[in-house]
């Protein structure tokens, strides 16, 4: 079947309209296992003898059309219903779907991501099918009713108003009403422990939910001090080294330790080198406790033009990656965050009879940083040197910090040994500051855009690894942790994804091919926040990224006004996409501009939009001809030449900076 969008041929269904789902669900973290009624009331819209819904994977027990047994039948992705009796064009009909099964984490890390303690159900376009039927695109929004019974204990927060909670027989069942007409993407039923936070600001209700693992302090393991790495600000990189020289017998020695490690995955790492004492046989160690491995990430080679002594471990390859070996040793080394402490311990039987110089040695990129690395209880087989960094007339008990090496730039700060006071803010420490603008957010869109186009609001935080971006749930984006970095950054993605409320959420693609309503004006929401913050005005940050990506770069040859389906979230979909809604605004002037932006949420809310009706409100309002505006900027794939040069920055905006850390597809440079 399919709703005939040309990117994905077979999601949604034609012949009727969904007005409402009550899915009533039963989830236990325990097994994975969910069990499912979904009451799905629709009207059709033509004559049907069966009609098709989106399901993927779960196993279907029982349908049901207008109370009696229907016959179903399915293939890949699509559930076909065939009631007892046809369907007349413009009957209301209710069906009921008895299903259960494990829903499953689709390739890209989205859908029904599981958790330590539950689920997070995140993902465009495709997630509602992974726990639902659904007729499945964003032109049949509909109205949603959630009955979602999980272990006591865990909370279910979904869209819309907490309407119940109530617990009987060790299960909980939290009901959400969400009855503004949503598109299936944005719904969710993310489980888990939270710390739910319920408040009302200028008529709007607002649930926060917030992991409470993500205001877990690493504390010392044993005593009162540890060493800690320290975080740097979001646009400087660090090479730190925590080193001592050891005296190796000639029957060998080894070395472990325990570390605590929270490092941007694929981007940041920890590792250990080692080298001969006058010699430059540098290399780095493999944990004999499993913990290190050998791959190079996303951040090589990029990283090596920021530290080349890289390159003792690490190889550029022609395309772009890197092999863990180089020019005097292999790579050996621990991205991401660990569960806790962990010890690692290390062989320096290669070292018998000579003296080797260690380094505990945390090596960042320029982009992001997260709370780091703490390190307690070193201990040598021999004696010397080991450590817990406990207070007395030299804490570091001959370990030193000397800094970064050659070609490196200084680092903002280094290696201490300190208390838990010391230690860089929590995760949940940041996200609390940052959400703390929230109501502040809303108003602000709301002055730009116009009212606020629901009646509830809020986000979640979970402490998921690895989950990497955002999305714009309606009433209530979902956030990973690695976002919040400082509140810098936590602002910004709150701002991103609270203005999708207005564009992508209210006002929602007809097309996937029109993503760039909703990416550009939420990237351009964005730059206006960043100008009201003193963060850098629009103008700067537009110039910035002219500036900074050459003629012959892939930023510029993608056509993100039709990107296709493998593109939808490339960053030029994101930054152009604002590039091109601030070159409107200098075409037709401020107060046209915004009149634009307020008439178009206004006049499109709840419905779905396309780039053609965008381009013939921006006309009818500035009585411009801006044809050839929106062909150059959406569908060209070359860089559009200025009527006047873009200024040469002499610093990155900070709104800038906060985007080239983040898109939906992970992207960073």
């Amino acid at each position: 079947m399919g709703a005939g969008d040309p990117y994905f041929s077979t999601d949604g269904n034609g012949g009727y309209d969904v007005k409402h789902y009550l899915l009533d669900v039963k989830y236990a973290p325990a097994t994975d296992r969910l069990t499912g009624v979904a009451t799905i009331s629709a009207r059709a819209t033509q004559n049907l003898s069966r009609f098709n819904l989106d399901l993927q994977g779960l196993t279907v027990r029982s349908i049901t059309v207008n109370g009696r047994p229907a016959d179903w039948s399915r293939a890949a992705d699509e559930l076909t219903v065939e009631p007892r009796s046809g369907l007349p064009k413009s009957k209301d009909f209710t069906t009921v779907i008895r299903y259960d099964g494990v829903p499953q984490t689709l390739e890209d890390g989205s859908g029904f991501v599981h958790t330590d303690d539950g689920t997070v159900v995140i993902g465009e376009p495709h997630v509602a099918d992974t726990w639902y039927p659904v007729n499945d695109h964003p032109t049949d929004k509909a109205a949603y009713t959630f009955e979602i019974a999980v272990p006591a204990g865990l909370e279910a927060i979904a869209n819309g108003v907490l309407k119940d909670k109530h617990t009987k027989g060790g299960w909980s069942t939290w009901t959400w009403d969400a009855r503004e007409p949503m598109a299936s993407y944005l719904t969710t039923a993310t489980i888990g422990q939270f710390d739910l936070r319920a408040y009302q600001r200028q008529g709007i209700r607002y649930w926060d939910a917030f992991d409470p693992d993500l205001f877990d302090e690493a504390v010392p393991r044993t005593g009162q001090q540890y060493a800690l790495s320290q975080r740097v600000a979001t646009d400087e990189a660090s090479y730190k080294r925590l080193a001592r020289t050891i005296s190796v017998p000639a029957t060998g020695a080894n070395l472990s330790f325990w570390i605590t490690r929270d490092t941007e995955p694929g981007w940041d790492y920890v590792f250990v080198e080692a080298h001969t004492v006058g010699q430059d046989d540098w290399t780095t160690l493999r944990d004999l406790n499993g913990h290190t491995g050998q791959d190079t990430g996303l951040v090589c080679p990029f990283w090596l033009s920021l530290h080349p002594f890289l390159e003792h471990y690490q190889t550029a390859q022609p395309d772009d990656t890197c092999t863990p070996s180089g020019t005097s040793g292999a790579w050996w080394a621990a991205s991401g965050r660990s569960d806790g402490y962990e010890q690692w311990k290390v062989d320096l039987a290669t070292y018998g009879g000579k003296n080797v110089e260690l380094s505990i040695t945390y090596a960042s990129d320029d982009a992001v940083q997260l709370p780091g690395v703490v390190v307690d209880d070193i201990v040598v087989s021999t004696g010397v040197g080991t450590t817990s960094f406990e207070a007395d007339a030299d804490p570091f008990d001959g370990w030193t910090v000397p800094g970064p090496p050659a070609g490196s730039t200084p680092n903002p700060n280094d290696w201490i040994v300190g208390t838990a006071a010391d230690a860089p803010p929590t995760t949940g420490e940041v996200v609390n500051a940052s959400f703390a603008r929230q109501t502040e957010i809303v108003g602000f869109l709301s002055d730009t855009f116009g009212p606020y186009p629901f009646t509830t609001s809020g986000g979640i935080v979970d402490d998921a690894d690895g989950l990497g971006f955002a999305l714009e749930n309606q009433t209530r984006p979902i956030y990973a942790r690695d976002f919040f970095t400082d509140t810098i950054n936590g602002q910004g993605v709150i701002v991103h994804e609270l203005a999708h409320q207005w564009f992508g959420d209210s006002l929602a693609v007809a097309r996937w091919q029109h993503i760039w309503l909703n990416e550009g004006f939420a990237t351009y929401a964005e730059w206006l926040w960043g100008e009201r913050e003193g963060m850098g005005t629009a103008q700067e940050t537009f110039d910035f990224f002219y500036n900074l990506f050459p003629a012959d770069h892939p930023f510029w040859t993608l056509p993100i006004g039709d990107p296709g389906p493998d593109f939808l979230f490339e960053f030029p979909v994101y930054a152009r996409g604002a590039m091109t809604l601030h070159q409107l605004r200098l075409a037709v002037g401020d107060a046209d501009f915004f009149s634009i932006l307020r008439t178009w949420a206004k006049s499109n809310r709840g419905g779905n939009v396309t780039t053609d009706q965008f381009i013939a409100l921006a006309e009818k309002i500035s009585g411009q001809q801006l044809d050839t505006l929106f062909q150059t900027w959406l569908f060209t794939t070359t860089k559009p030449v200025l009527t006047t040069a873009a200024k040469l920055t002499a610093t990155t905006p900070d709104a800038a900076l906060s985007l080239l850390g983040r898109t939906k597809s992970g992207l960073r440079r």
